[in-house]
């Protein structure tokens, strides 16, 4: 398993639009890719189930995969995390 963590800098947090973009990025890899924040857990490939961690501003997140392409999908999931508003 291969996990990073990090802190939502978007000012209005993910809401649904970037949201929506990481569901179809993490779609892209053959792993399961998870988001945890605030004791939760989701699968970045459900955007409802994303929408209801609460991923607002200022709040720390771990993103987590396990598969044959788990690092370059927590990368990637990361960066998109810490850079979409």
């Amino acid at each position: 398993m291969y996990q990073k963590s990090l802190t939502i800098t978007a000012p209005h947090g993910i809401h649904t639009r970037p949201a929506a973009l990481i569901v179809k990025e993490a779609k892209t890899f053959d792993c399961d890719v998870i988001v945890e924040c605030n004791g939760k857990k989701a699968s970045a490939k459900s955007l409802f189930k994303l929408q209801t961690l609460g991923l607002y501003q200022g709040v720390d997140v771990t993103v987590s995969a396990q598969g044959v392409q788990a690092e370059t999908a927590v990368n990637q999931i990361a960066f998109m995390l810490s850079s979409l508003e």
